[in-house]
């Protein structure tokens, strides 16, 4: 049937929204960590890393966070330890901003801002060189170098360390701004070399950059120097490693070692220069024995490629720097000491979406789960800002680069996840235009015992062609193996899937099978989503929106608006009193459907990126290709909240999703923040949330007043204040109640066993020993209370003289009560209770020594 649209004015997001508190962009995670090389602190127990406007320092040993060093507003160009001081961690950002840290405490010693009148251009590289002056004393100057783009050159600039004034600059010939820059020689003796395209520069700064050009035959594609010798080792695209001596001559003599297959991205000399590291494309590090081009060990099987290394002053550890955003601590020996990893980022061949399965809650560890490295999926805290764990899908070797040649691994392309977070759905494909496509539609159980999730079923060819939408079914009230997952394929077909029992006789475990398929005019289904009941399935076939019945597969309805002929990309149910109404999403517009009128509630048209919906709420959230944010509801088109410029200019919006408050609720003043808070993914592959200033100051200063204690797993156990032998710590409850019971305790084990009198005369007082007041004192409290009189016995208790738990006390107590009544028992009787145990004839002694409120309270 074809709806008609609703009169009335249109609605259009610009309408000013109901919350006015405005919010700050806050990054949780993501962000390269791997854009500069890595440096280590003196003694080796820090690694500090480059996070764009920021530098971070891990423990090395245990690979957890341990300080944020902030205070410059530009990127990051480098780092550097200060030539004299070596608690000091030198940066400088991309405009020439020199800031000095102190390492251990965060504090900014110093600011300078390097004269550099080329406003316009972005510093590449940072070094502290060291030579000797004329008149033989030693100078420690900063080195930056730039590319000027319209005279092809390579600008490199030597600035005063102290004062930032400018000491001597030069210009390189180069075609590309692809080039390296290292130093070379020991301290007090530096010279510069420059690698670009097949031209080595050998630059002395003691001789105004004075120096020599050599060729290597080969484009270059990494360099090193020697920390102790004029030696240079570099590496070009033919996988060749080569190593320079004699580099100030004309004819310097040269060593090959080859091993690698791929360009070499990156080499480092050992402390002493007796080895030579070296890594690739082919995620192997490679130790070399200089002198010995045959002798060479390997550490093979690394995560992802080889992006930077970097050494300890003692040759302790080595970091290895990944292109899957992280960072492998390993020994001399090859062994993996720690592994710094808090984002993972796939490897992509070329300019891709490297989340391609979006952004999903886990319900069971209130964690994001998204795309890893190449075939896995990761668990991530935001809380924490940390991996929880990596679940590998594919379970596929990666297949590193060829030369002149693409290789396709294969990916995780969709994940969903059932309410209670039982099971997990993962879609993979790898399609390399060459071969048969490979589809693959996998359910996970988790493991109670493993901690982990667990293969249960694996369908090869789903769909004749990629999955497009994969989603469970949200009934909390229905046990996991109950629950119902639909698929939508570019075969024109959806899919709905359900546990079912075992058909052989040699299996006992369900597993998951094929129910129900559905088709639409020969259209293919993009989207799909259930109601908030799970009665209900929307299916979107072109621009068609279809509802069936998931059970019966029963076709509804089917709505389609003429006006907006673009295929559907999204769709969500509304939630609470909005079930009735669905919300469908294109490429260039938004709009609400009632399923009770058949008819188009509002429309709003905008350049749609991505979609979600909070789970426990009546809200959802728009992104736009212009990096705007709409907070509304399905019942109306005024946005609740909206903010412009949320990302950066270049950057999109790939996938949002909510996450409900642990708590159940939050204090935030916007109405639609109390119960979830909103995440988001961008191109950046930075993951962001919406918070207000004050608890952005609030985090910052709890992590202030945590910089004492070390920021490991065992630091969260130390307490910030701990008592010493001298100190009296006594209780407060203590103080103030006493030990219940404790005086009657102690009288029952200080007298020998055979001399204590029959437990019928020792439960009374024990049992008020119990009591926080004595049934009398209770009574008579209520009397005096309406009397307005207070008791003596709690004058003397608020004096502190006397405790309710002194044994003296409550003898006095037990001896005011009657006497109980002789009772007349038979030698028969006698032995029967010797015998039995009566509770009834228990409470009845109970009950002469109590009140019957007092009892029922007991």
């Amino acid at each position: 049937m074809r709806a008609k649209r609703s009169t009335g004015a249109k609605p259009s997001p610009k309408n000013k929204s109901t919350d006015t508190s405005d919010l700050i962009v806050k990054k949780i995670g993501g962000g390269s960590i791997i854009d500069h090389r890595p440096l280590f602190s003196d003694d080796g127990e820090l690694l500090f890393v480059v996070w764009k406007h920021s530098l971070r320092a891990y423990s090395t040993r245990t690979g957890d966070f341990v300080r944020e060093f902030e205070g410059i507003e530009n990127k990051i160009a480098g780092i550097s330890s200060h030539p004299d001081n070596s608690e000091i961690i030198l940066a400088c950002s991309d405009i020439g901003e020199l800031v000095f840290w102190n390492c251990y405490n965060g504090l900014i010693i110093k600011k300078i801002v390097l004269e550099n009148q080329d406003n316009k251009v972005k510093v590449k590289t940072f070094h502290i060189i060291n030579y000797r002056l004329h008149n033989g004393t030693t100078a420690h100057q900063v080195l930056v170098t730039y590319f000027l783009k319209p005279k092809k050159r390579i600008r490199a600039i030597l600035f005063g360390l102290e004062n930032g004034q400018t000491v001597v600059k030069t210009d390189l010939h180069s075609n590309s701004d692809d080039y390296f820059v290292d130093i070379v020689g020991k301290e007090g003796e530096n010279l510069i070399a420059v690698a670009s395209g097949v031209d080595l520069h050998i630059l002395n700064p003691a001789e105004d950059f004075g120096g020599i050009l050599h060729k290597t035959g080969r484009p270059c594609t990494a360099i090193a120097g020697h920390p102790d010798q004029e030696c240079v080792a570099t590496g070009d695209s033919s996988g060749r490693v080569l190593i320079w001596t004699n580099i100030q001559q004309r004819f310097p003599i040269r060593a090959t070692y080859h091993w690698h297959t791929l360009p070499v991205i990156e080499i480092r000399f050992s402390r002493i220069g007796n080895h030579l590291y070296t890594g690739g494309g082919e995620c192997v590090l490679v130790k070399w024995v200089i002198g010995n081009t045959k002798e060479k060990s390997f550490l093979p099987r690394l995560p992802a490629p080889i992006k930077h290394l970097s050494l300890t002053s003692e040759n302790e550890y080595i970091a290895v720097s990944t292109l899957d955003n992280g960072i492998v601590v390993v020994n001399p020996q090859k062994q993996v000491v720690s592994v710094i990893q808090n984002f993972t980022w796939g490897v992509a061949v070329s300019k891709k979406n490297l989340f391609p399965a979006g952004l999903t809650i886990d319900p069971r560890t209130n964690s994001l789960v998204l795309n890893s490295r190449t075939g896995h999926v990761q668990f991530y805290n935001t809380d924490t800002k940390s991996l929880i764990y990596n679940v590998n899908i594919t379970a596929q070797n990666v297949i590193t680069q060829q030369r002149n040649a693409i290789i396709v691994n294969t990916e995780v392309t969709k994940v969903a996840l059932s309410v209670d977070g039982l099971w997990m759905a993962t879609v993979e494909e790898r399609n390399d235009e060459q071969s048969n496509m490979e589809v693959r539609l996998k359910f996970w159980k988790f493991d109670t015992v493993k901690q982990t999730y667990v293969l249960n079923t694996s369908v090869e060819y789903p769909h004749n062609g990629s999955v497009n939408a994969l989603r469970f079914q949200p009934i909390a009230s229905l046990s996991s193996d109950q629950t119902i997952v639909v698929t939508t394929g570019t075969d024109k077909r959806y899919k709905i899937w359900r546990v079912v029992e075992p058909t052989s006789i040699y299996k006992n475990t369900k597993h998951w099978q094929c129910y129900n398929v559905g088709l639409y005019r020969n259209l293919i289904p993009t989207d799909a989503a259930f109601s908030a009941d799970g009665s209900l399935l929307a299916v979107g076939f072109g621009a068609s929106l279809t509802v069936w019945e998931p059970e019966t597969n029963q076709l509804k309805c089917s709505l389609t608006y003429s006006s907006y002929p673009q295929t559907l990309s999204r769709i969500e149910f509304g939630r609470n009193e909005m079930s009735h109404l669905v919300v469908v999403g294109s490429s260039e517009h938004i709009a609400v459907w009632n399923l009770l009128t058949l008819t188009i509630t509002w429309s709003v048209p905008l350049q749609l990126s991505t979609l979600t919906a909070d789970p426990i709420s009546v809200h959802m959230a728009a992104f736009t290709t212009d990096g705007t944010l709409y907070i509304f509801t399905p019942l109306s088109s005024k946005p609740v909240y909206t903010k412009n410029n949320l990302t950066d200019k270049d950057s999109v919006v790939l996938a949002a999703c909510f996450m409900p408050h642990l708590s159940g609720q939050s204090l935030s003043a916007n109405r639609w923040q109390q119960k979830s808070q909103l995440f988001f993914l961008d191109s950046n592959q930075e993951l962001l949330t919406l918070d207000t200033a004050s608890e952005i100051n609030k985090t910052l200063e709890n992590l202030a007043l945590s910089t004492n204690l070390p920021s490991t797993a065992f630091g969260a156990l130390i307490a910030a204040q701990t008592a010493t032998s001298t100190d009296q710590v006594v209780p407060y409850t203590h103080q103030e109640l006493g030990v219940r019971g404790k005086g009657i305790v102690q009288e029952l084990l200080s007298v020998p066993a055979h001399t204590l009198p029959p437990m019928r005369l020792l439960c009374s007082p024990f049992i008020f020993s119990l009591m926080t007041q004595s049934p009398l004192a209770r009574k008579k409290s209520s009397q005096d209370n309406i009397t307005g009189k207070i008791p003596d016995e709690d004058r003397e208790n608020d004096s502190g003289n006397e405790s309710d738990d002194d044994p003296v006390i409550w003898k006095k107590r037990i001896s005011s009560l009657p006497p109980p009544e002789p009772m007349a028992i038979s030698e028969e009787a006698k032995e029967e209770k010797l015998i039995h145990f009566d509770w009834s004839s228990f409470a009845d002694s109970l009950s002469a020594i109590l009140p019957s409120r007092d009892l029922e309270e007991t």
